[in-house]
This record gives C-alpha cells, sequence and structure tokens, in this order.
C-alpha cells in the first residue's frame, strides 16, 4: 500500500521513482500508459463503460468501416511508374556503367554498403522466418536491424556522392524514387512464398 502511495506521488509530481517492488518493465509499461491515456483517454474511458460484447460489435464494424486494404494502388503504381520513367529517360543504368563523371570509389562503397543490408534482410526473412520460423528478430539477433540501417544510410550517401557529378540535384531525388519503387514490389510479392 505504501508503495502504491509513493507511486502515486511520484506519477503527480511528474517524477517517476521506482520503487524497491516495481520493476523497470512495470515503469515503461506506466510511463506507455501515461502517454497514451494523455492522447487518447477520453475516448479510452467512454469505451471502458461498455460491456465486451459492445466493444467487439465496435470492434467490427471498425473493421467492415475499414474494409481490406489492397496493395494495388494509386501510391503503389505511381512508384513503380516514376521508377520505370527514371530509368527510360535517364538512361540511368547506362550512365552509371559508362559515364566517366560518376565517381566509382564512391559508386563501389555505396554497393557494397547496400550488399551488406541486402544480405541481412535476406538472412532475417529467409532464413530467420520461413526457414527457422522465428519472428522475434530483435531477441534473435538484436544488432542485425541497427547494422543494417546504418548501412543503408551510409550506402545512399555514398551513392548520392558517386552520382552527384551526372545528375547534380536531382540524385536524391531519384535514388529515393527508385527505394521507394523497390520498397513497392517487394511489398507486392506474395506473403506464402
Amino acid at each position: 500500500m505504501e508503495s502504491e502511495n509513493v507511486t502515486q506521488r511520484s506519477q503527480s509530481t511528474g517524477q517517476t521513482n521506482v520503487t524497491s517492488t516495481e520493476t523497470e518493465y512495470e515503469l515503461r509499461r506506466r510511463r506507455i500508459a501515461k502517454v497514451f491515456m494523455d492522447a487518447y483517454g477520453t475516448d479510452i474511458l467512454k469505451h471502458r463503460k461498455l460491456d465486451q460484447k459492445k466493444l467487439e460489435d465496435l470492434e467490427e464494424k471498425e473493421q467492415e468501416e475499414a474494409g481490406p486494404t489492397s496493395p494495388y494502388n494509386f501510391q503503389t503504381f505511381f512508384w513503380i511508374l516514376g521508377t520505370f520513367t527514371i530509368f527510360y529517360f535517364t538512361d540511368f543504368i547506362p550512365s552509371m556503367l559508362y559515364d566517366p563523371q560518376v565517381k566509382r570509389t564512391w559508386l563501389f562503397v555505396g554497393f557494397g554498403f547496400l550488399a551488406i543490408n541486402v544480405s541481412i534482410a535476406i538472412y532475417l526473412i529467409v532464413f530467420c522466418s520461413w526457414m527457422r520460423k522465428i519472428n522475434d528478430w530483435e531477441r534473435h539477433v538484436p544488432t542485425a536491424i541497427p547494422i543494417a540501417t546504418c548501412s543503408f544510410v551510409c550506402g545512399s550517401l555514398c551513392l548520392n556522392i558517386a552520382l552527384w557529378p551526372v545528375y547534380g540535384f536531382l540524385t536524391p531525388l531519384m535514388l529515393f524514387t527508385i527505394f521507394m519503387g523497390f520498397v513497392v514490389v517487394v511489398s507486392l510479392l506474395p506473403n506464402s512464398l
């Protein structure tokens, strides 16, 4: 009872003191609940008074109104069309391969970083998820996602530096469009592979 009073007093003053009976998990849970209640408190309290059957009916109704989301939509079409437009009208691949203005060292370093990123993705998706049925990647390999993120950022910076003499200020826009086209095409792959 005393630990609850200490916790309640610390919540009311805005401080977060951890009592001896409160674990780090409970502290994090309490902080997240406080932020959630600050953002959505009135809606949550409104639904708390409803019985379980009414809550389930409301959830079903919201799901029906939202409808199924299809990966085939305008945004998907836009990114794929944008990627093909860049490849067709700018001769992106031939200029990347043969243009003497391209900084080859930066290009190869950028491709190396992107190869690290893709290999981590293949390891996590194919080996961990499909073959070994491990879905909690962060617990299995906690450093994989930070390394992949860092290698992607470094690779994209290197590619921007390498292609800047050819395309100038359009380089980041073109690379971002190509990246989004790649992400969209990957998202269209069937989940049952």
